[in-house]
């Protein structure tokens, strides 16, 4: 396969972030010589090394983040900005993720770990010809809660309902992480 058909294969896919493992199967090609397409492709300038092993297509941080790691999603005031619902652009792309937590500053992607059972709220979006995996309004603020954050939701439009329905997995979930976001909860729906 030629290296145009496989970044053409690669951008027709949907996808636009790749381990090796991932590029070998697109290729049909051992990982051996995927390897050697991929550092083909970044040295054509055809694609980018994101981290050893990971090549993308693309450069918007917010579509490498939710698809180099998985499961994760954007999340936080990364979330809030994708929405439209922030204005501010974030300086950190923050994720979810129920993987181990990871920080790459050089990306400027953190992925913070979250029990199996708080993994929800979120939903597909398309972004710069591929996708993300990007955080509900109100699951966004839940996440900065729960990490400790105090978000300033007077400019925001929240569902209470929504709100609460999210509020029970944390209760059932336990822990002062938890408990935090209960409490933030009650206190949210009583002032709206």
């Amino acid at each position: 396969m030629r290296l145009y058909e496989l970044r053409d294969a690669a951008l027709a896919s949907g996808r636009l972030v790749f381990s090796l493992g991932q590029l070998a199967k697109l290729a049909g090609v051992p990982e051996s010589h995927a390897k050697v397409y991929a550092h083909r492709l970044v040295a054509r300038g055809m694609a980018w090394r994101v981290r050893r092993g990971v090549v993308a297509f693309t450069h918007d941080t917010f579509v490498i983040a939710s698809q180099l790691v998985e499961p994760s999603y954007v999340s936080m005031h990364a979330a809030l900005y994708l929405r439209g619902v922030a204005d501010q652009v974030p300086s950190i792309v923050e994720c979810v993720t129920t993987r181990s937590p990871l920080w790459l500053r050089e990306l400027g992607v953190r992925y913070r770990r979250v029990a199996g059972a708080l993994f929800f709220g979120y939903e597909r979006v398309n972004r710069a010809g591929s996708y993300a995996f990007v955080a509900l309004p109100e699951k966004a603020v839940l996440d900065m809660v729960y990490y400790g954050g105090s978000p300033d939701c007077s400019q925001l439009d929240l569902d209470a309902k929504a709100l609460r329905e999210m509020a029970e997995a944390y209760r059932r979930v336990g822990g002062y992480r938890a408990r935090r976001v209960v409490r933030w909860v009650e206190c949210f729906v009583r002032r709206s």
